[in-house]
This record gives C-alpha cells, sequence and structure tokens, in this order.
C-alpha cells in the first residue's frame, strides 16, 4: 500500500523520504521484538515455576495429569500404530485375495471365449454343411424320384410281361394236353335238362359243382 503522505510504495531498498514511511517500515520489526520478549517471559515464568520448591499440589496434579495424558497419547500412538500396521498387512492379505480371484476370473473368461470361439467355428461349419446339403435339393430329390418311378414303370412293364408270357404258356399247355389226350365237349340230357360234358381219353371229366349237391344251367 502507498505511503499517504509520499505517495510511493513500501520497498526495503529504496531511501525513505518522509517519516511516515520510516515509521511504517519500523512497525513491524517492533511487533516481532515484542512477541520475543513476551516468549521470553512466559518461559522464564515456566522454568521459574518448575525449579521453585512452592510448587502447589494443584500445579503437581495438573503436571501428572499432563504426564498421564502424555502417557495415554503415546499408548494412543503405539496402538493407532499397531492398528495401522494391521490394517496394512489385512489390506494386503486382501489385495493378494483379490488379486487371485482376479486371476482366476481372467483365466475363467479366457477358456470361456475360447469355448465360444470354438462353438461358433463348429456352428459355422455345420451351417456351411446344411447348406452344402440343401443346395439343389428340390432337383436332387426329383431327380432321384423320376430314377425311382422309371424303375417302378420298368418293373410292372416286366411283371406284366412275364405275366402274359406265363399265361401264353400255360394256354399253351393246357391246349397241346387237351389235344394229345382228346378232350371233347358233348351235350348230354339229364332229367329233361342239357348239360355239358367233357370227355379225355373217353373217360368224363367231373364237374366239381356237381360234387358241391349243385347242377348249373348253362345258357346257349
Amino acid at each position: 500500500m502507498s505511503c499517504h503522505t509520499c505517495f510511493r510504495a513500501p520497498a526495503s531498498r529504496t531511501r525513505f523520504f518522509c517519516p511516515t514511511c520510516a515509521r511504517s517500515q519500523l512497525y513491524q520489526l517492533r511487533v516481532e521484538n515484542a512477541r520475543v520478549l513476551l516468549e521470553k517471559q512466559s518461559i522464564a515464568e515456566h522454568i521459574q515455576a518448575r525449579v521453585t520448591p512452592e510448587t502447589t499440589q494443584a500445579e503437581w496434579s495438573g503436571e501428572i495429569k499432563e504426564t498421564a495424558i502424555a502417557y495415554q497419547n503415546g499408548l494412543s500412538a503405539k496402538r493407532s500404530l499397531q492398528m495401522i500396521v494391521k490394517g496394512e498387512a489385512e489390506s494386503c492379505e486382501r489385495l493378494r485375495l483379490l488379486g487371485d480371484q482376479l486371476e482366476n476370473l481372467t483365466a475363467e473368461i479366457k477358456d470361456k471365449r475360447l469355448e465360444i470361439s470354438q462353438r461358433r467355428l463348429a456352428l459355422a461349419r455345420r451351417h456351411s454343411d446344411s447348406e452344402s446339403a440343401q443346395y439343389q435339393l428340390g432337383e436332387r430329390e426329383a431327380a432321384i424320384l423320376a430314377n425311382i418311378q422309371n424303375n417302378t414303370k420298368r418293373t410292372d412293364h416286366l411283371w406284366h410281361s412275364l405275366h402274359s408270357k406265363t399265361a401264353e404258356a400255360r394256354i399253351f399247355l393246357c391246349r397241346e394236353a387237351a389235344n394229345l389226350y382228346g378232350l371233347q365237349r358233348k351235350t348230354r340230357s339229364k332229367e329233361g335238362l342239357s348239360q355239358e360234358v367233357y370227355t379225355m381219353g373217353g373217360i368224363d371229366i367231373i364237374d366239381l359243382r356237381d360234387m358241391n349237391g349243385k347242377l348249373q344251367l348253362c345258357d346257349f
């Protein structure tokens, strides 16, 4: 703050041009000197009270109380130090356990990620195989069905052809047997009714319908 007389800012290296600046500069030194004197007097009184044998019981009680408080403070400090050391040890143990758990979780996450990647590869492979299997599936099914139908038609044709040949062979054999044994058909009248009778080699062929007790009337 500038001086209200010479309007100059206070500085320790410049000369004083007015008594106000000099007095203002000496105020701080006087205050420091007074503080030192008061501290010196207080220390002297304290030493005198300790050295003088006329110390009262209250003063001794106060000193004992101060000593006890200091001792308790020392114990408290020691106990606090022990608690701090114990807390640090527990913190280190917890940090170690947390580190182990973190390592286990990291390893487990790594294993799970590897398993997921393997499953993704397997699913991608299955998807690719499925797409390959379904590629032109309709055309292949149609081709297989057409082949089966052709085989079925060919088999039916062969079966019908074989059946026709078998029937023709039986007809031929029956005709040849009839020619060899002289199969003849005759008409006879029995009880006023005409009835066809077949003979082979001069022997009548029994009509199976007569064996059942039934007569079959034939219309000409």
